[in-house]
């Protein structure tokens, strides 16, 4: 099993727990690319998940001796012949050679939530076809260009919709943060990678302090990754004058980000799955997204997609305002964000849309169907 970011060790770990349970699979070691929370689950991680959570290609090559190393260790692994199923999580750039390798070893290739050739990459889809056993498509609209490429496919739900609901309640995560019921606040998501933090903390700071001069009953909470990504975030908020200025006002929490998303007025998003998980919430959103300027002029001529926010993307229509790049500032974030807050015609359309969302995720189960076609590979065995 090899995940390589936050989001895919959240569906890699329940995945995990489906297939202990199996009753084909009883007595099955789970291995490879973890993280924290895979680990929890049972997977024993031939390399941690934080050595390789990068994105874009400036951060690639700033951390190509361990992913090289990474490559190698699980190229050994693959080779040794006690590998039954090769199981990649997203994360393309990475797991798609490593496809091949399992392909060239004789190693069963179930991929779960599957490459986004939709937006970048079809001319993925032939090596996919040749390389690839099973997909486990996460979206409707992902079987048939899968099927009609020659990649056997199933379209088994969002793994999402197994773990939306938050574990606290509105009152008790107030009360957690010291603030009195029926406290309204901003939800700020920076992102989970070290990347993403340094190009969007300073700017979501600033509209954290733009917000509180436009609404002076408005609060934030920014929603970390973990607790050391907590930890430097809140080292920000002190160094930023306008920021620490806010005091009780701003909050940084860790491992909240469902109650932080669910429970918020409105949000602030780096796209990604938190834009859809935000949507699928409930909750309204601007989404926000910037890249190491190479990475983004090189996705400009390979993506061909109107929208960039997954939740827009997966609804097929403009759920959230998308700032990129140069937009993504205070000023432009507030004047996107406010017709949200307030209550007006802008936020009822957009609690229209995003109670559309959770609708086209599917049924619960993705996890467990996942674990049926994982077992279904494992009692076919190798190839040939």
């Amino acid at each position: 099993m090899l995940a390589g970011e936050p989001s895919g060790d959240r569906h890699g770990a329940a995945l995990a727990a489906q297939l202990l349970r199996h009753p084909d699979l009883q007595g099955v070691t789970l291995e490879g690319v973890a993280g924290p929370l895979m680990r929890a689950a049972g997977v024993r991680a031939l390399v941690p998940m934080e050595e390789l959570a990068v994105v874009g290609v400036v951060e690639v090559l700033a951390h190509l001796p361990a992913l090289l190393t990474a490559r190698r260790a699980l190229d050994r692994r693959l080779k040794d012949g006690a590998t039954r199923l090769f199981l990649p999580i997203d994360f393309p750039g990475f797991n798609l050679p490593l496809c091949a390798a399992a392909h060239r070893q004789g190693v069963p290739v179930l991929y779960y939530i599957a490459p986004q050739v939709w937006a970048w990459g079809k001319d993925r889809l032939p090596k996919m076809a040749k390389t690839v056993d099973h997909l486990a498509a996460v979206f409707p609209f992902e079987e048939p260009l899968y099927r009609a490429a020659g990649v056997p496919v199933t379209y088994v739900g969002h793994p999402l919709v197994e773990s939306l609901d938050p574990a606290l309640t509105r009152a008790a995560f107030l009360a957690e943060l010291g603030w009195p019921e029926g406290t309204p606040f901003a939800a700020l998501l920076p992102g989970s990678r070290d990347g993403e933090l340094a190009r969007l903390a300073s700017p979501l700071l600033g509209f954290a302090a733009s917000l509180a001069a436009a609404r002076p009953d408005a609060r934030a909470v920014v929603a970390a990754a973990s607790p050391e990504q907590a930890a430097r975030l809140a080292a920000r908020v002190r160094a930023t004058p306008a920021a620490a200025a806010l005091g009780d006002r701003l909050r940084v929490m860790a491992d909240r980000t469902r109650e932080t998303l669910a429970f918020a007025r409105a949000a602030v998003v780096a796209s990604g799955t938190a834009t859809l998980e935000c949507a699928a919430l409930g909750t309204p959103l601007v989404a926000v997204y910037r890249l190491a300027t190479p990475t983004y002029w090189l996705a400009r001529r390979l993506v061909r997609l109107e929208r960039f926010a997954l939740c827009n993307i997966v609804a097929g229509e403009d759920v959230a305002p998308e700032l990129l790049q140069d937009a993504v500032v205070p000023a432009r974030m507030l004047a996107a964000f406010l017709p949200l807050w307030d209550e007006g015609a802008a936020r009822t359309l957009a609690l229209e849309r995003t109670g559309r969302v959770r609708a086209k995720l599917g049924a619960s189960g993705a996890s467990a169907r996942t674990a049926e076609l994982a077992a279904a590979l494992v009692r076919r065995g190798r190839p040939g």
